[in-house]
């Protein structure tokens, strides 16, 4: 593929995006991946702490802050790299491609904690091409960077996690101190997991979800190795609207901030350049890469309470629209398993989530 460039936001070079390897999990990785998923959700279910009474909800990011219907627009900026499926343009018109899109923001535990509780913050965007094809934007607030290299560390670290929503402080120390000296972790891992998660929730306060950075994990577009973000606007208000100690007022952030004006997030992506500035297999890893503005997304009005059932019961997926790479290859497989098991919960099936998107 020829090696054409174009201008990222401080000026330099963007280019193709290729010259990547990709090293997915192997087979039996990803079916013991899918039977611990299972076992989180059982576990989360079944705990008296999360109040679930035995029905198995989401794997992460269970509790919904707001669900609502918004506005994709994809502009002519988008590196030709990227000019392909959803980024693709179509026709002769000047004007942005513009998509309907359910919105699904979220804080990161397999439970409803409080919002006032240090966590990890999500976004999910979901919305339809013109051939049909479902496509997910699935985004956290972790500065770029999972906390996990892989999916197998990450999911031992939702073990320790798991333990700590099912025993408190004593079930945390029992599994990650069991976890450390059994070998799964490995005590240096362990330590830089659980600090970069330590910095991304405890000592990170989310003042509103509309002024955070939103990153995802690399997948692939054409021939083209890239991570999509979401990134507040310029003229986005900082602080928190609202009253900052309540147990919802992330959730009420956003309705304050919608009964003013719409809310937008800029999407934002980076090409691959090299395995060292931009690694595909270390998902620990920030990249450094030129970003280039290709679209915004948009809600302008405040959704009414069908609206957010609605969006709650649709399943998100990563691999859905684009290729995984790296670290994506197994969080395809885990969410379609987290999904499937949650099945009887009334989800969404596509046909049925596009049908509503296409109707709000």
């Amino acid at each position: 593929m020829a090696n054409e460039t174009t201008v990222g936001a401080a000026g330099q070079q963007v280019g193709s995006g290729t010259g990547w390897e990709d090293h997915p999990d192997t087979p039996d990785t990803l079916s013991t991946l899918v039977e611990k998923i299972r076992a989180q959700q059982e576990s989360i279910a079944s705990s008296s702490r999360t109040g679930l009474s035995g029905r198995i909800d989401r794997g992460q990011h269970q509790k919904q802050v707001m669900g609502a219907f918004g506005t994709l627009r994809i502009f002519d900026t988008v590196p030709p790299a990227l000019a392909s499926g959803p980024f693709a343009k179509r026709g002769a018109s000047d004007a942005p491609l513009l998509y309907r899109a359910a919105c699904r923001f979220s804080n990161g535990q397999p439970c409803p904690f409080a919002d006032t509780e240090a966590d990890v913050r999500g976004i999910a965007v979901k919305f339809f091409t013109a051939e049909g094809i479902e496509t997910d934007l699935l985004v956290t607030n972790e500065g770029g960077r999972s906390h996990a290299r892989d999916a197998r560390s990450f999911m031992e670290i939702a073990d320790v996690l798991v333990s700590h929503i099912e025993g408190g402080l004593a079930g945390l120390v029992g599994k990650a101190t069991g976890d450390l000296f059994g070998g799964k972790l490995g005590p240096v891992e362990a330590a830089r997991s659980f600090g970069i998660l330590f910095e991304a929730t405890k000592l990170h306060t989310v003042a509103s979800l509309t002024t955070e950075e939103f990153w995802g994990s690399v997948v692939k577009c054409g021939d083209a190795a890239f991570k999509y973000a979401l990134r507040p606007c310029p003229d986005t208000v900082p602080g928190t609207d609202g009253d900052r100690p309540g147990e919802q007022y992330l959730r009420n952030d956003l309705r304050n901030r919608l009964s003013k004006g719409a809310l937008k997030w800029q999407l934002v992506v980076q090409l691959f350049t090299d395995e060292k500035h931009t690694p595909v297999n270390d998902a620990s890893i920030v990249w450094e890469a030129p970003t280039v503005v290709i679209g915004e997304l948009e809600i302008s009005s405040a959704p009414s309470a069908e609206d957010e059932a609605a969006v709650n019961q649709m399943a998100f997926n990563p691999g859905n629209g684009f290729e995984p790479l790296g670290i994506t290859h197994a969080r395809k497989v885990v969410y379609e398993a987290s999904a499937a098991n949650r099945a009887n919960r009334g989800l969404l099936s596509s046909a049925e989530a596009r049908a509503r998107i296409e109707r709000a």
